[in-house]
């Protein structure tokens, strides 16, 4: 009676309760939980030997059957570590369901369990929790996947950072030939708090900037500032007014010079870092 498949379902029965008078998507990286909920509707259940599964099978049907608003249910793969608000939120659901002790002492330091679902660096760590630097460096210090994953230090150029969340973005575009068609993955960087928005695109005209920046926006919020690099794309009539539109400030870097976008540069590494592994 202590199975997974009990737990998964009454965590989802708990979902279905609590969001019963509005619209919710629900993300699982159980294919069982996945599978049941989009055949529970108006289903005939059939007595089966564990009684607490039999319960919750029962009452998942009725919320199901006599549910008015709509629900999404999306299956996603575990333990990935893919760029991503899904993937991120399934590690963050991940590390949530873990430990019972673990988790206390996660939810008691919030820098420690941010750092392990987004991977900040020290001066983030620093910035966004009011830290002292040692101990935001020993945070990262002891994170298994930052020293995996440990990249180079770039100079620092000409790279303003912001002082709050959404004031200087850094945007750029990088090649990924295994993605075929959608090898052009555009990428933005909040510079305060280094959340990061990668999206793949078919090219890098101003087009394709402007529906990667839509969707950041939904995700990130919207900057108050825009730093690129001198590309067609970037410096083009069509994305100055969609900037223009949304009151954002472009400032470009100097021509030629690879330190001027050093942050979204080292974010590029990072990305191909990952999928390297996949």
């Amino acid at each position: 009676e202590g199975s997974p498949q009990v737990a998964e379902l009454d965590a989802v029965i708990r979902a279905f309760e609590k969001f019963k008078d509005r619209e919710f998507n629900l993300v699982t990286d159980s294919a069982y939980v996945a599978g049941v909920v989009a055949r529970a509707e108006n289903a005939v259940l059939q007595e089966i030997s564990n009684s607490a599964l039999f319960n919750l099978l029962h009452r998942l049907i009725q919320l199901i059957s006599h549910r008015e608003q709509k629900f999404y249910v999306m299956h996603v793969r575990s333990d990935t570590d893919l760029p991503g608000i899904i993937a991120e939120g399934n590690r963050r659901a991940d590390a949530l369901a873990g430990d019972p002790e673990q988790v206390r002492a996660l939810l008691a330091d919030p820098a420690k369990l941010s750092h392990q679902l987004f991977h900040q660096n020290a001066p983030g760590l620093v910035r966004q929790f009011h830290l002292t630097r040692d101990q935001a460096k020993a945070i990262v210090a002891t994170c298994p996947q930052c020293q995996r994953d440990q990249l180079p230090s770039w100079p620092a150029g000409a790279n303003p950072r912001g002082l709050s969340s959404c004031e200087v973005w850094q945007m750029d575009v990088t090649h990924v030939p295994q993605f075929g068609r959608l090898r052009f993955v555009h990428v933005c960087v909040d510079t305060f708090s280094s959340a990061v928005f990668a999206s793949a695109h078919t090219g890098e005209r101003a087009l394709d900037v402007e529906r990667h920046l839509l969707q950041a926006f939904s995700v990130l919020g919207i900057p108050r500032v825009l730093k690129t690099d001198n590309g067609p794309a970037y410096t083009s009539r069509e994305l100055r007014a969609f900037l223009q539109r949304w009151g954002i400030e472009q400032k470009t870097g100097i021509p030629y010079s690879p330190t001027g976008q050093a942050v979204v540069e080292r974010t590029h590494q990072r990305i191909k870092s990952v999928l390297a592994r996949l």
